[in-house]
């Protein structure tokens, strides 16, 4: 199976690609990384006026090593950056740090450099949900980006005060809520023993931030000025993060290399490979690992969403559905990528119940998250199959919305307002969605 098209099997949307960049910049989503990393920020605010819901966090699928912030609250990780550190304690000590820059109003004071490079930024385009239908777009990210900022890697340069500041704060962070600040320290060392190596280009942590020897320096005069910062480490975080990263890894790095690097059998090693099979095509491989890994801990969510899309990729949706359902349930909250992957399963059946059933998940899902533009495009498909076509171009015209083309938007609500039911939800948001788009498509038509 071509690599390319097994992504979904991660809960990987590609949400952008920006102009000016060697490379196009990759939004990724995946419910267990983002689930850690809430975990770990709500950890480090537990003593601060901030909440983890006040943090919008986005990966980038990228093999540099970076992090950084944008205006609001917006926090951008590499993918990479999971991959090279040893411990989740490292992980941490590098979102204390962005936090800090947050909780400083650091990002602020950058305005004027975020509006420089906006200015050079082309609109956000979608490059579309892999390993579904082949040319549908999503743009769930779209909405929250400041403007057009989110560009290369090497945007945001901050200050050497600030980079002191956001250091100093961070060990506070992590030593006031229990986690070894020194870990920040060591994850700074190994960097810049590979950045030596040449094992990274320029755009990467080192040069988005000051010199790391300075950093430590820093770092240290915040370990000696704080009452104590030797805590032991989390093992049930240490496990999680354990298994992010090697999930991460199979997905970011060649087959060659994850079999090579997670060669023995532990849990890690398992899943990683797993991940690795899928994408060379061996689902028997990759489905063999998993089920060894939920006969291990069968209260996992995040395996049994993984063999559901092994069996949605060769069209056995009764099993796709079973297991999909169950990680639903062994998820603990509800989640949008999980609503609309369920959603997704219940609709390729075709059978009209199963159809019905998807409309209530795929609407969920929006409810839970309004700007997943697939969730959108899949309801569109559902209503069409039950041939209600006025809600299907309703919600046509949300997807064409939330992806920027408010012309096609313009032209399916209007499509749906001369049949949609009256005095319904959809009918008064088709409505809104006429007024709002009256003005500016006659505008761009003249």
């Amino acid at each position: 199976m071509n690599r390319v098209k097994s992504l979904f099997i991660l809960n990987i949307l590609i949400f952008f690609t920006l102009s000016g960049s060697v490379n196009a910049l990759e939004v990724i989503r995946d419910t267990e990384l983002e689930e850690f990393t809430n975990d770990i920020i709500d950890v480090l605010l537990n003593d601060s006026t901030l909440e983890k819901t006040d943090i919008n966090v986005y990966f980038i699928n990228s093999n540099e090593v970076n992090a950084f912030v944008t205006g609001g609250k917006n926090i951008f990780i590499n993918t990479e950056l999971i991959v090279v550190a040893d411990d989740y304690r490292e992980y941490a000590a590098v979102i204390a740090h962005e936090l800090a820059h947050i909780l400083g109003g650091h990002v602020f004071r950058t305005s004027t450099e975020i509006a420089s490079i906006s200015s050079k930024a082309m609109p956000v385009y979608l490059l579309g949900l892999i390993g579904l239908i082949a040319g549908v777009t999503d743009a769930g990210l779209a909405g929250v980006m400041v403007g057009q900022a989110a560009v290369a890697d090497s945007f945001t340069y901050y200050s050497r005060t600030q980079e002191a500041s956001a250091d100093q704060k961070a060990v506070s962070l992590l030593c006031n809520n229990m986690i070894d600040a020194s870990y920040l320290a060591s994850f700074l060392r190994n960097i810049d023993e590979s950045i030596s190596n040449d094992s990274f280009n320029t755009e990467n942590y080192r040069s988005t931030h000051p010199q790391p020897k300075d950093r430590m320096t820093w770092i240290s005069f915040a370990l000696s000025n704080s009452k104590g910062c030797i805590h032991e480490k989390d093992l049930e975080l240490e496990k999680r993060f354990d298994l992010v990263k090697a999930k991460l890894f199979g997905f970011t790095h060649s087959y060659e290399e994850t079999i090579s690097v997670y060669s023995s059998n532990t849990n890690n090693d398992l899943y990683a490979n797993a991940v690795a099979y899928y994408l060379n095509g061996e689902h028997h491989e990759s489905a063999k690992n998993l089920k060894k890994l939920i006969k291990i801990n069968n209260k996992n969510p995040f395996y049994k969403e993984l063999i559901g899309e092994i069996y949605f990729a060769n069209q056995n949706y009764d099993e796709a559905i079973y297991f999909q359902k169950n990680a639903l349930n062994d998820l603990g909250s509800e989640n949008d990528i999980y609503m609309m992957m369920l959603g997704n399963y219940l609709l390729s059946t075709e059978e009209v119940d199963k159809v019905e059933d998807a409309i209530y998940y795929l609407k969920r899902s929006i409810q839970l998250n309004s700007k997943n533009a697939y969730s959108w495009y899949l309801l569109a498909k559902a209503y069409a199959q039950l041939e209600n076509i006025s809600l299907a171009n309703y919600a046509t015209a949300e997807r064409y919305f939330l992806i920027g083309e408010k012309s096609l938007s313009f032209e399916f609500a209007s499509k749906a307002i001369r049949s949609i039911k009256e005095n319904t939800p959809e009918w008064y948001r088709t409505y809104d969605l006429i007024e709002i788009l009256k003005k500016e498509v006659s505008t761009n038509t003249n």
